[in-house]
């Protein structure tokens, strides 16, 4: 006798954890086999084919396989009456029903989880700022705190998503709508990894993706104004627009917007780009498209900061990752598969995610890289994977795209370089290798971290738009060679030049270029422009400066010490800090990349040195 649950009462008024079947506890939770020390003996199985429940063959449980997927069967109702909810399978491939997807952030506000987490320990260093939110909520059932019916058995969800299902959910008519909570069962890592490589065609297939971007004070006013403003710029109009924000208002409701943490979350990036259809919802009554949206962010200038401001002047700010979502949602339609590695870094390391696995997986469809969803496997493994395919399979992902040029080439690998290093790195990685999970936290040196919202680059070509004026590595092409194909430690073989040894570091910042010491060779030349940086409070703002051996003075990320070198790679962008491994002559060329690095030195940022001294340019291997 196979033994099953026995239903619960469907009144969520009455909640007594004791008597609530421990197997049915959160969710999608398995309905074992055994009876676990409970009388379920004297029940008789009912034959129930339901998807939640169970299948039509009574001695399996039945899981989302193959091309199916589930599907969520909002009942009608009105205020506050409990959301009521029937699954169903559907075909991924040739659905037979109109569906729509809903994409939305499981927590509810920033204030709400300030206070859901006060007072709880401090995470494990492998978990980024931006990931704790959602690991607390997690470990505290986050995914759950309300509760709502899903085939007639009480089933916790989010607030937020309580709130989403009740500005959906139709008077008269049912609602069949896609929502990853409900529709996947997040406990079977098997099921998960299934339904996230089929995502791309639940998206697809789907009529619309809405976007619950939560309740906004004031959302209905920027929403009239987004509309009315897409009617031209006609003296009228201007008129009637202040009317309905005044131009100072207009900057605090965007910003409000702009804050919401769905602009945060990693998996919307895929969930809109996949989209045929966006529609942007704050509530039942109260929503707008994407281009209304783009709009908004486009067309309101945003005001120049004195200093370092971090919604503005870190990788993947909400108008850049805004202006790369639009990019990508313009290839998807033309069925166009994304490959720019350093779009991807940028949106990933400045995104979310519950799982850290996530920050691969949510990209999965979207790219040539074939790396399958499985949620049993390490996630330093997966990072390590990740990046090996890329740097061995770029020319064979390439072939066919004529428009992406050696320069561009070579510019996304050292986007990899760029965005890693030891000292941004939260996972025990080599060097060379990026950690997804560790966000951006200062103003980079190798890119632009403006928005490019008025014209979309061609595709996977991104990272030319976006990529900063200093070119320290010259003109010459260099190939990245992994030389050791260990799973767990490969090594990176690249050209560079060693410029200088650090000698000294300090928080202060320098009055001076300093003279060069006796022996060596004078100060390369230091230009107005890179005197200003050196004083520009955004790209000063959290960088410790360093003196090197033969004059040169600079910027790099605190952690660098006395002995580390500063080399050019020969096409990059910006020298980076390396730090020499202790071994005999055959290690001596063995190094850790520490971090990007600024020289104040215009013929070193720029490449005058690079293309005198491209000759001394020698092996060097990253581990």
């Amino acid at each position: 006798m196979v033994s099953v649950s026995p239903r619960l009462r469907d009144s969520l008024d009455w909640e007594d954890p004791e008597n609530i079947d421990p197997r049915l506890s959160w969710g999608f939770r398995s309905l074992t086999l055994s009876s676990a020390g409970h009388s379920y003996e004297d029940l008789e199985y009912a034959d129930d084919e339901r998807p939640f429940s169970a299948s039509a063959d009574p001695g399996s449980a039945r899981l989302a396989d193959g091309d199916s997927f589930r599907l969520a069967v909002l009942k009608p109702g009105t205020g506050s009456a409990t959301i009521d909810i029937d699954l169903i399978f559907e075909s991924s491939k040739s659905p037979k029903r109109e569906y729509r997807c809903l994409s939305y952030c499981w927590q509810a506000t920033a204030l709400e989880y300030q206070r859901r987490t006060s007072g709880f320990e401090a995470l494990s260093r492998v978990q980024s700022l931006e990931s704790s939110v959602s690991s607390i909520a997690s470990s505290t059932n986050g995914t759950g705190d309300v509760a709502i019916l899903v085939d007639g058995y009480r089933f916790t969800v989010t607030t937020n998503l309580l709130r989403a299902l009740r500005s959906l959910r139709k008077r008269n008519n049912k609602v069949l709508i896609w929502v990853d909570q409900i529709c996947i069962n997040q406990e079977d890592h098997v099921e998960r990894g299934h339904q996230v490589s089929i995502m791309k065609d639940i998206f697809r297939q789907a009529s619309q993706v809405i976007v619950y971007l939560g309740e906004l004070p004031g959302s209905e006013k920027l929403v009239e104004y987004a509309k009315k403003s897409r009617r031209g710029g006609v003296e009228g109009v201007k008129t009637a627009l202040k009317r309905i924000l005044p131009p100072r208002q207009l900057k605090d409701a965007i910003q409000r917007m702009l804050d919401l943490p769905w602009f945060g979350r990693v998996w919307v990036i895929s969930e809109v780009c996949l989209a045929p259809l966006v529609r942007i919802s704050f509530g039942p009554e109260t929503h707008m498209s994407w281009e209304n949206l783009l709009g908004l962010v486009r067309d309101i200038p945003v005001p120049p900061s004195q200093g370092f401001a971090k919604s503005l002047d870190l990788l993947g700010n909400t108008r850049q990752r805004i202006a790369i979502i639009t990019q990508m949602m313009t290839q998807q339609k033309d069925d166009a598969a994304h490959a720019d590695i350093s779009q991807l870094l940028v949106l990933a390391k400045s995104s979310n995610a519950t799982d850290h696995r996530d920050k691969i997986y949510s990209f999965y469809g979207m790219t040539l890289l074939t790396t399958t969803p499985d949620y049993t496997r390490s996630v330093p493994g997966l990072f390590i994977e990740v990046i090996c395919e890329y740097v061995n399979s770029i020319e064979a992902l390439y072939a066919n795209w004529k428009d992406l040029s050696d320069p561009s080439r070579t510019l996304q690998l050292m986007s990899i370089l760029y965005s890693a290093g030891s000292l941004h790195q939260h996972y025990e990685l080599p060097s060379w290798v990026p950690d997804w999970t560790s966000s951006w936290h200062l103003a980079p040196l190798w890119a632009c971290t403006t928005a490019n919202l008025n014209a979309v680059p061609t595709r996977n070509d991104w990272a030319a738009t976006n990529r900063s004026d200093f070119r320290a590595g010259g003109d010459r092409r260099d190939n990245l060679e992994i030389t050791a194909q260990v799973t767990s430690s490969p090594r990176l073989r690249l050209s560079a030049i060693v410029l200088d040894n650090i000698v000294a570091t300090s928080d202060t910042t320098p009055a001076s270029t300093p003279a060069p010491l006796p022996g060596t060779r004078g100060n390369v030349p230091v230009s107005p422009i890179t005197r200003s940086l050196v004083a520009n409070g955004t790209i000063r703002y959290g960088r410790t400066f360093f003196d090197t051996q033969k004059g040169f003075t600079g910027l790099a990320t605190p952690g660098i010490k006395s002995g580390d070198v500063v080399v050019i790679l020969l096409g990059g962008d910006v020298p980076v800090v390396l730090r020499p491994l202790k071994g005999g002559a055959k290690a001596a060329k063995l190094y850790r990349l520490l971090c990007e690095c600024f020289v104040e030195s215009h013929a070193v940022m720029y490449g005058d040195v690079a293309r005198s001294e491209w000759t001394r340019a020698q092996d060097v291997v990253l581990v």
